[in-house]
Order: structure tokens, then sequence, then C-alpha cells
């Protein structure tokens, strides 16, 4: 059994639109993307990622910079 975890990165970023630079924004998603990397490492989640595009959940076999900048999604896992 899995639990899905959606993470909006766009709509997180637009919420701070002349706060943070392109630069700055480029550098929250890397840490995102870290975090998902530890998570994987620790057995915490799943290695079947999804990357929003449009609206649409999209199968793919990693995350990168440039296929999150909507978002993505994780499955955690659980143990019974």
């Amino acid at each position: 059994m899995d639990f899905k975890k959606v993470f909006h990165i766009q709509e997180f970023l637009d919420s701070y639109p002349s706060i943070i630079s392109n630069q700055r924004k480029t550098k929250i998603k890397r840490y995102f993307l870290d975090l998902v990397q530890e998570l994987k490492k620790s057995d915490l989640i799943e290695s079947d990622y999804k990357i929003i595009s449009d609206g649409s959940f999209i199968s793919v076999d990693e995350l990168t910079i440039s296929n999150t900048s909507q978002g993505f999604v994780i499955y955690e896992k659980l143990s019974l």
C-alpha cells in the first residue's frame, strides 16, 4: 500500500513572485529533488515518479529540474 504525495512546485514558487529570483527558484527546486533522493535512499518512497504537466500526471524514470517545473508526485512506502 502506498500514499501519493503531490508537490505543486510552480504554485509554491508563484506565491513569492517578486521575492525569489530565477536563480534562487532553480536552487529551491534542486533542494526538493535532493530531498526526494534522500527519501529514496532511505527506502521511504517508491521509485516510480510522476510529473505534473498541464494538469496531467505523467510517469517518468527520474525527476529533474526541467521536468518538475510544474510539480511532481511521489509515493510513500508503508510497512504494515
